[in-house]
């Protein structure tokens, strides 16, 4: 895809922006002392929060008449029905209290919550790892799948940011609302185009038709609904369309793609499967939390439903990443340092040592410990703390790097033993099946020079090379040249764009086709070139070896015929004893 780099940074900096309000707002936060449930489309009614105790002129089970509350005490409910919109603190609002079939006017002023939310962290964290993946996807994606989850990631947070902005005036929350439904919708399409970008040719023309209409039609309900309901609400206080049942068709436009995943999942090779699990997985969690957002849940408090709700988008962000890094689900070009990690866990293990040692040396030993005590209890953490080192890494090798390692220990064990091979057309073809076993490449072939050009002599994987291939191809001519590795997607070759030639000594190239969705990282490329050249300088030898053998096997069998040792006609015998007596050419 193009690189328009004026408007990465521009995103960029909307992230940024996005990022810092949002952390901002979710430390400080302010609603209404108490949570309400519709219990019509005229009324709702009052439940207290916990920890924070009713207004004194408030009751538990008293009911709110929407109607004949004022448009601002209205505007200040939507936060508790939708759970987004933030009421301003210290701001007083009359509502019209239905209680023993009279009517009161009773007046409630917000309160700032700071961090009383338990939500407060999760949230905080969330925007960070959105922010993280966001800035990933806009500077490494390099395909419409990372492209769309790109826009999905962004037109979320922004969504959520933008609903986080306190409004009191119906003007302004209308504006709010309006341009935070659009950037949900936005965030749906882009969700909708990652997962179709990503099933590729496994999902049929006739379904992807099918799941696109669905999709628009669901989409378009959904924002005609979101948009209609809070205009009414606030105009008229007439709350029919923002019950809960309604919220779940604002949801229903995330399960059109999830629905497509899990009935197209089958169809899928083992490879791509690997990839798919982990955003099937996670969509299932986001999609759950997102539906607690737009279908608030009766018997769970607004608190603890806000959590849940923090928690799941955690989660689901969470698994998208360890997905795109992990399994390359988008084509990014970006791969884990190994170094980095671990350097990383054992930095974190040291502060945590030196942490706690000062804390014990201050709070424990204080001054009076003896020198001897002194020594041995930072020695005793360090000797604890190492353990917890060395566990963490076994954590982070499973989790990251463990099938990498064993991959990358397999291929150069090979490529240290490939010379104990007897017969080169044994060696080439044990090359192509490891490189594709462990590597997870779709095609590798082997293509050997002869006079009229390059044959395919070995070959693994779905991809069908050409037999025969002219010398002067580009992706040929350029491994001839010295280079250590031919990226395809810079020439015009027979071999296609997608992947890498290796040169196998002077006589013999590796062909590498690229996994879907992905261009090896550098350190792969370094490793393949390594197997190419040990298995390239072994086969070379072998063949060198099998020509000498040849050739030594006909000067035999020359000798037997000029000796008469084998029986042939006089015109033959005359010819081998002329080559048996012929000078040796210098």
């Amino acid at each position: 895809m193009p690189r328009r780099y004026p408007l990465l940074v521009f995103l960029s900096i909307l992230v940024a922006i996005i990022t810092a309000y949002f952390c901002y707002t979710a430390a400080s936060q302010s609603s209404l002392p108490f949570e309400v449930t519709l219990v019509s489309t005229r009324a709702a009614a009052i439940k207290p929060l916990r920890d924070i105790p009713l207004p004194t002129n408030l009751r538990v089970g008293d009911q709110i008449d929407l109607p004949a509350s004022p448009r601002s005490a209205r505007i200040a409910l939507l936060q508790l029905i939708l759970g987004e919109i933030r009421t301003p603190a210290n701001q007083s609002y009359d509502f019209q209290i239905r209680r023993n079939e009279t009517l009161i006017k009773v007046s409630v002023t917000s309160i700032s919550e700071g961090s009383i939310l338990g939500d407060a962290w999760v949230s905080i964290c969330e925007s960070l790892l959105a922010a993280g993946m966001a800035l990933l996807l806009l500077w490494r994606g390099r395909d419409w799948a990372a492209a769309g989850m790109a826009l999905w990631v962004i037109g979320f947070s922004a969504g959520r940011a933008l609903n986080y902005i306190p409004g009191a005036d119906a003007l302004v929350l209308g504006g709010m609302q309006i341009g935070a439904t659009v950037l949900y919708l936005l965030a749906r399409i882009g969700f909708y185009i990652t997962i179709e970008s990503m099933l590729g040719n496994v999902l049929t023309a006739h379904r992807r038709t099918i799941f696109r209409i669905t999709f628009l039609v669901v989409l378009f309900t959904g924002a005609v609904q979101q948009l209609y309901g809070v205009g009414i609400f606030i105009a008229t206080g007439w709350a029919e369309f923002l019950r809960p049942a309604y919220g779940l068709i604002f949801s229903t436009s995330y399960l059109i793609p999830v629905i497509m995943l899990f009935l197209t999942y089958n169809s899928a090779d083992a490879a791509q499967r690997l990839r798919l699990r982990w955003i099937m997985w996670g969509s299932v969690i986001l999609l759950t939390a997102i539906v607690f957002s737009n279908t608030p849940v009766p018997f769970l408090e607004f608190r603890t439903t806000l959590t849940l709700i923090n928690i799941g988008y955690a989660l689901a962000l969470g698994g998208f990443l360890y997905a795109v890094l992990r399994h390359r689900v988008v084509n990014v070009s970006v791969f884990i340092d190994r170094t980095l990690v671990y350097g990383s866990v054992t930095a974190l293990v040291v502060g945590v040592l030196a942490a706690v040692n000062s804390i014990v040396q201050h709070a424990a030993l204080g001054t009076s410990a003896s020198v001897l005590l002194q020594v041995v209890v930072p020695l005793t953490l360090g000797i604890v703390l190492g353990r917890v080192r060395h566990y963490a890494d076994k954590i982070v090798e499973r989790l990251l790097f463990r099938n990498k390692y064993l991959a990358e220990k397999s291929l150069r064990h090979f490529a240290r033993h490939s010379g104990g091979y007897d017969r080169a057309d044994a060696l080439v073809a044990a090359t192509t099946q490891i490189i594709h076993k462990k590597i997870g490449a779709p095609g590798v072939a082997v293509y050997i020079r002869k006079t009229e050009g390059y044959t395919l002599v070995s070959s693994a994987g779905q991809i069908k090379y050409s037999v025969n291939l002219p010398g002067d191809d580009a992706a040929l001519a350029a491994a001839r040249s010295g280079a250590r590795e031919i990226d395809l997607s810079e020439l015009h070759s027979a071999f296609g764009s997608d992947g890498y030639v290796f040169p196998m000594g002077t006589q013999a190239v590796l062909v590498c086709a690229n996994r879907p969705g992905e261009h090896y990282a550098a350190e792969d490329r370094r490793l393949l070139a390594y197997v190419a050249g040990k298995a390239g300088a072994a086969q070379q030898t072998l063949r060198i070896q099998e020509k000498i053998a040849w050739l030594e096997s006909k000067a035999a069998m020359v000798d037997a015929l000029a000796s008469g040792m084998l029986t042939a006609s006089p015109e033959i015998q005359a010819l081998a004893r002329r080559m048996a007596t012929a000078p040796a050419m210098s």
